[in-house]
């Protein structure tokens, strides 16, 4: 038999259980890339393979290879081969020097899929005019769908620990 503090204990319970698995119902899964190879000159084919949850090929996204240098940072989108999951990109760098790249999956986009920067031949691009990106996603904000369950989810917890210890030093109810 529960009385009522024992209800309440149960309800907060459920809430929060409810409300730290609402980020992984709203994420909906996740996407793994891989690339054909790394960027060797300032002249870069690409194959981008695109897997759900690092298994099944993905059809009908839009990848995205991000290159960036100072302020200067382009995108350029892959296009589908015809094998299923796999997408060509033809990334072209303005110059040389040390550049970081990025592929946005096309799936999930919640965050991009970085790789080590590397370091190409040839003269630096000059940072004097930057190139803005073609991509308009917004790129790398928080998603406040995710966050605000999960601090919710911190504010409920130390209640969850106080009511019991609250209720242990209550006297049982004579019946």
């Amino acid at each position: 038999m529960c009385d009522s503090q024992c209800r309440l204990n149960r309800t907060i319970f459920i809430a929060v259980a409810l409300l730290a698995f609402a980020p992984a119902a709203h994420a909906g899964g996740f996407a793994t890339v891989g690339l054909s190879s790394t960027p060797t000159g300032t002249d870069w084919p690409v194959e981008i393979t695109v897997l759900q949850h690092g298994r099944t090929p993905l059809d009908n996204v839009t990848p995205r290879v991000v290159i960036s240098q100072g302020g200067t940072t382009r995108t350029f989108t892959g296009e589908p081969t015809g094998e299923p999951g796999v997408y060509a990109a033809h990334v072209k760098f303005p110059g040389g020097g040390r550049w970081e790249y990025s592929v946005r999956d096309g799936f999930t986009d919640a965050m991009p899929h970085t790789f080590p920067a590397v370091t190409l031949p040839g003269r630096v691009a000059s940072p004097a005019s930057p190139v803005p990106a073609a991509s308009t996603d917004g790129g790398g904000g928080v998603d406040l769908a995710l966050l605000i369950p999960g601090l919710l989810a911190l504010l409920a917890a130390p209640v969850l620990l106080l009511l019991p210890r609250a209720r242990r030093g209550s006297p049982e109810p004579v019946l």
